[in-house]
């Protein structure tokens, strides 16, 4: 499920705010980022990491870069013109309260990340809680983009 929703932000965050750099004008889509300094070293690092290509770079960028895209100013800067749109199946996304609830998720989603690669298990509980989380976003993501048989599958 981690895979899944990793690999959904990276393609859907790029093309929604693909769409808003061109129509800004911005050179980029990660020209559109608000230039905090842990997102500007991501991405310096990203781009060093793939030969300073901008084409592809995102294959470079942690789920903590794509986390934290949603947080802070970002409502107004990204969320309303475009990010809104990568979790489609929001049932109001554009008020504050769904971005702050995928912001919570994500942070969440990005600690259960973490702890899965550093092998830290914990009680059930924590799984079962843990697991509804991922499913939130999953669900969130549902459609247009979502491969919707493997969402189908990892949630039944």
């Amino acid at each position: 499920m981690l895979g899944l929703i990793e690999q959904e932000l990276r393609k859907r965050v790029v093309i929604t705010l693909s769409s808003l750099a061109s129509e800004k004008g911005y050179p980029t889509w990660f020209s559109i980022i608000p230039p905090t300094e842990v997102l500007k070293r991501s991405i310096k690092k990203a781009l060093r990491r793939n030969g300073n290509q901008t084409d592809g770079v995102e294959e470079y960028l942690s789920f903590g870069f794509w986390r934290r895209i949603f947080i802070g100013s970002n409502y107004i800067a990204l969320w309303i013109p475009a990010l809104h749109l990568v979790f489609p199946a929001l049932v109001n996304p554009l008020e504050k309260r769904s971005f702050d609830r995928v912001g919570t998720h994500l942070h969440r989603a990005s600690q259960i990340r973490n702890r899965v690669a550093h092998y830290e298990i914990r009680e059930i509980e924590d799984y079962e809680q843990e697991k509804s989380v991922l499913k939130w976003l999953i669900r969130a993501m549902d459609k247009p983009y979502a491969p919707i048989g493997e969402i189908e599958t990892l949630l039944h």
